[in-house]
C-alpha cells in the first residue's frame, strides 16, 4: 500500500487518575512518544484509551488499541525501580479495557515515602503522532478528556 493513501486519525486519551497535569518533557525518563504525565492526587488508575492489554511489568501496561496504536502507562520513572508492592495491577494481558476499567491501585504514600516519582505517564509508544495537542492543563479528573493526537493508518 502507498503511504500516499493513508488516513489521518484523531485519537482522545482520558486522564487516567485525579492529579495536576505535568509536561512529558519534565516526566523523566520513559518510551511515550506523544502523551503526558500526571502527579496522581489518589491511587486508582484507569485505562486512558479502549483496548487490549499486551504487556503487563512492575511499572507499566502496554494497551493495543485502534489504527495499530499501543499506549503505554506508566508508574514512576523507568529511573525508579519501585517496590513490586506498591502498584498492584488489575488487569493481565489479553484483557480488554475502555477509559472506565481500572488499571491498577498504587500506594501513593509508599511511593512518596523512598523519594520516588509516583508520575503516571501515558501515551503513544510505537508511532509518531503527526499532531499532538493537550486540551486541559492544571487539576485534571480521572475520565476527561485530556489529549487528542493524529496518527497515520
Amino acid at each position: 500500500m502507498m503511504k500516499l493513501f493513508q488516513r489521518k486519525h484523531t485519537i482522545t486519551l482520558t486522564a487516567p487518575v485525579n492529579g495536576m497535569y505535568v509536561d512529558l518533557r519534565k516526566a523523566g525518563d520513559t518510551a511515550v512518544t506523544a502523551g503526558f504525565a500526571i502527579e496522581p492526587m489518589e491511587g486508582e488508575i484507569h485505562a486512558p484509551i479502549a483496548g487490549q492489554i499486551t504487556k503487563v511489568t512492575d511499572q507499566t501496561v502496554t494497551i493495543a488499541a485502534d489504527f495499530g496504536c499501543e499506549y503505554l502507562v506508566q508508574v514512576g520513572t523507568l529511573a525508579d525501580a519501585l517496590d513490586p508492592q506498591v502498584v498492584n495491577w488489575q488487569v493481565a494481558v489479553g484483557d480488554a479495557v475502555a477509559p472506565d476499567v481500572i488499571l491498577a491501585t498504587a500506594s501513593i504514600d509508599a511511593i512518596h515515602a523512598t523519594n520516588q516519582s509516583a508520575l503516571v505517564t501515558c501515551g503513544l509508544i510505537n508511532k509518531q503522532a503527526d499532531d499532538f495537542e493537550i486540551s486541559q492543563t492544571g487539576l485534571v479528573s480521572q475520565g476527561n478528556n485530556l489529549a487528542t493526537l493524529k496518527v497515520k493508518a
